[in-house]
């Protein structure tokens, strides 16, 4: 059996460039490789590959990359302080057992650099943990001898998020005059090029009024489109007249709700207000700047034409630079309004409209009422609730006797 040591001796041996680190020790979040020796002798329809394949496909993709990145912290910290070993079978450097003590180390080795939030402490220890757990390691937050969560870890969680911890600004929902204000910033050339304004508003007033998520019509990266998953040009189909349609379909083909891309097919419907209509901005859109079926449905990129064959993309990013930018403009918090805004915001919309709660969650493709909780009510809602208990007709006290079988 091999024994790990641990690395040392020159610099080169005990402290590898961290490119090397990453190559050799980041990609670890798809898990151990899964064998068998007598199906692997035969190997019938590759169907090792076949599983592994499918087992690297259990977490998405952000959540990988976000494991990743929390990782190379830990590594660098292992690397600083020369704890990671090697073995004799000459593989190369390896991460060492993680201990609770260790892990307690590397949340003191965070707060020494001046990472003093609580939730990204914990978060980071949460990514070392899955690690663990993944590539078949102990629990690192367990106690060797007892089996159950070391309690000097827990108290040292405890004193972090008492001393660092933070009380979180509460996000808000986006109101129709917030909103407006917005979609006036923007269409007023300050903010975006006038090439580049009709791909906001149309973004803006659909994500509004389809309560959709960021990334359901957006795309991850600046460098590529994914026509599988990411929202396209083909995704939106016009209905009725030609020249000023009724509305339009839009396929969501990912989402955080959907993992196992279940298609959503939403509709949406002209609004009586021009420049508050997602119809509108969205077949103006089609109108000033077509493009093929596969590319991305909206393009932030910076320019000053809409010129055939340039470079497209609806990175997230791009979007939601321009989108924090607007929100300073218009004088509003972007800690408060954020691009989820948008989504609780036409809930919330909705709800002020007199729309039943339940058209709303489905609407929104809530499974459970939990969108209640980041949804805001109204004082007009508030008056007419306590104005409607002068108008009960039945004034005993109810009992449910006389409701029971």
């Amino acid at each position: 059996m091999c024994v790990p040591r641990r690395a040392g001796g020159s610099a080169t041996e005990g402290r590898p460039e961290a490119r090397n680190i990453t190559e050799a020790l980041i990609g670890g979040f798809n898990g151990t490789r899964v064998t068998h020796p007598g199906i692997n002798s035969t190997n019938p329809n590759g169907i090792t590959e076949k599983l592994n394949d499918l087992l690297s496909s259990s977490y998405a993709v952000n959540t990988i990359r976000s494991y990743n990145s929390k990782m190379k912290l830990f590594i660098t910290f292992l690397n600083m302080y020369s704890l990671l070993v090697t073995d004799y079978d000459g593989t190369g450097h390896a991460v060492p057992e993680i201990t609770p003590v260790l892990l307690m180390f590397f949340c003191m080795f965070m707060i020494d650099r001046g990472q003093t939030s609580a939730a990204s402490i914990t978060g980071y220890c949460a990514a070392v943990k899955q690690w663990c757990l993944l590539n078949d390691r102990p629990n690192p937050v367990h106690n060797p001898t007892t089996g159950a969560i070391d309690m000097r870890y827990h108290r040292l969680h405890r004193a972090i998020k008492r001393k660092y911890g933070t009380k979180s600004t509460k996000r808000e929902p986006l109101s129709v005059t917030g909103l407006k204000l917005i979609l006036r910033a923007i269409r007023s050339g300050f903010i975006v090029h006038s090439a580049m304004i009709q791909d906001y508003v149309a973004a803006i007033l659909l994500g509004f009024y389809a309560m959709l998520r960021v990334g359901e019509y957006t795309n991850l990266t600046t460098t590529a489109h994914n026509a599988t998953k990411e929202a396209s040009r083909g995704d939106v189909q016009f209905f009725g007249p030609t020249d000023r349609p009724d509305g339009f379909r839009f396929v969501v083909k990912c989402s955080k709700t959907t993992q196992f891309r279940t298609i959503q097919t939403l509709t949406v419907y002209r609004s009586p207000d021009t420049a508050l209509c997602p119809v509108t901005a969205m077949h103006a859109l089609f109108k000033q700047d077509p493009r093929a079926s596969d590319e991305p449905l909206f393009d932030f990129t910076t320019r000053t034409t809409n010129s055939r064959g340039r470079k497209v993309s609806a990175a997230r990013s791009w979007y939601i630079k321009e989108y924090q930018k607007t929100i300073v403009y218009c004088g509003m918090s972007t800690a408060k309004i954020q691009s989820h805004s948008l989504r609780s915001g036409g809930a919330t919309a909705y709800l002020a409209a007199g729309i039943d709660p339940y058209i709303v969650q489905r609407m929104g493709r809530w499974r459970s009422f939990c969108w209640a909780t980041y949804t805001w009510t109204s004082t007009i809602h508030i008056k007419h609730a306590m104005e409607a208990i002068s108008t009960c007709v039945d004034s005993r006290p109810v009992t449910m006797d006389e409701v029971r079988w």
